[in-house]
């Protein structure tokens, strides 16, 4: 990792009185409510929505007698479902957050495998990286995306970045494409942060497999059964992937790299400034003002609850923001939001303007003040 640190060394101070109260009243909502924390039937009834968009789309678009054109339209479709899929099934999967049990979990996190990302990789960079250790330059790898862009004001500036408020959304397409074929064989060939230890050939198996399974769905079945030709398939497929690339990327930048978040770095003695609970309020922020977003988003527009609370389902975030939003403001933290999408997506587009200049960036205030959030 940059900058010498290792995710291992760092450690966050105690203050246990905001995490405390905060738990005591997310607690007492769903012991009051007599609500169990894993997804409910709306949860379900959404998920096999999206699998049904994701995976219908697909099979129409390979299989189905139509015109290019309708085609290109249906894998863009397909493309945008299998985000969607991401969001709400895969990601509440990984975090063993879809149901108290395991099984249940790994079968939702597998669709991440299907898509041809490897969640085993996904829980490592993802949930023990970036959950822990939220915007630390040098270890939140959702910060380090190569020379090619600056998303955190430590990180090494070259002069292509004044133009990254401009080419960054062309680059955000490839996202898909780079995780599939080339970010996890990297990540497959390093060491875990914490333990030192390699991949086994059980880590190796389940990432081969389901790159596999992604190119036999994704490819083989299209271009075997189906009417189109190979350039027409290949053609879909990209566009597929380009869709799917472009929304994750969106949507993930939109919590950590807006104005108003900060970059927090340990001291030489590698401890960081704030408690964990009190870092994620001040490295994260929500956006999106619709039931629309959250259901597309799968609650990823609640970053702040989702960070605090990885393990409770996504479906319960809304009605847990107005809690956490008033146990922070109790406590002295902020609760940061960037309004609506197109308002979080234009503070995003700044922010990249901003660290591609080499300007300040942890000054700014938030896009939206707290005090105007509406839950």
């Amino acid at each position: 990792m940059s900058n010498g640190i290792e995710a291992p060394k760092l450690t966050f101070p105690v203050d246990a009185n905001f995490q405390r109260d905060l738990r005591a009243r997310v607690d007492a909502y769903f012991q009051t409510n007599q609500l169990a924390k894993g997804a409910n039937v709306a949860m379900w009834l959404k998920s096999v929505f999206w699998m049904t968009v994701a995976w219908g789309s697909l099979m129409t678009a390979g299989l189905a007698p139509m015109s290019v054109p309708a085609s290109i339209a249906m894998w863009m479709l397909a493309g945008f479902g299998f985000a969607a899929v991401g969001f709400n099934v895969a990601h509440d999967g990984t975090h063993g957050a879809t149901s108290s049990n395991g099984v249940v979990n790994q079968l939702a996190s597998w669709t991440f495998d299907l898509m041809g990302v490897s969640s085993s990789n996904w829980r490592i960079a993802h949930n023990l990286l970036h959950h822990t250790y939220t915007n630390v330059p040098g270890v939140d790898t959702d910060l380090e995306p190569g020379a090619v862009l600056r998303f955190q004001p430590f990180a090494t500036r070259h002069p292509w970045h004044r133009y990254q408020a401009y080419f960054a959304w062309f680059l955000y397409g490839f996202t898909g494409i780079i995780w599939i074929y080339k970010k996890d064989y990297v990540q497959g060939f390093r060491r875990h942060p914490r333990t030192g230890a390699q991949k086994t050939a059980r880590d190796w198996t389940q990432i081969l497999v389901g790159k596999a399974l992604h190119t036999a769905l994704f490819l083989g079945v299209p271009l075997v059964f189906g009417p189109h030709t190979v350039g027409a398939v290949l053609l879909g497929y990209l566009s597929l992937m380009v869709t799917a690339g472009f929304s994750l990327a969106i949507v993930f930048q939109l919590a950590h790299v807006v104005e108003g978040v900060r970059f927090p770095r340990p001291d030489e003695h590698g401890t960081l400034e704030h408690s964990w609970f009190a870092h994620e309020m001040l490295t994260t922020a929500n956006f999106g003002r619709t039931a629309l977003t959250t259901f597309i988003t799968g609650g990823l527009d609640h970053q702040i609850e989702h960070h605090l609370f990885p393990t409770i389902c996504h479906i319960h975030y809304p009605q847990l923001a107005p809690i956490v939003r008033a146990c922070a403001r109790e406590h002295g933290l902020p609760y940061l939001h960037s309004g609506s999408f197109v308002q979080a997506v234009a503070s995003h587009a700044r922010m990249l303007d901003r660290l591609g200049r080499g300007q300040e960036v942890e000054s700014l205030a938030p896009a939206i003040e707290p005090a105007s959030v509406v839950a």
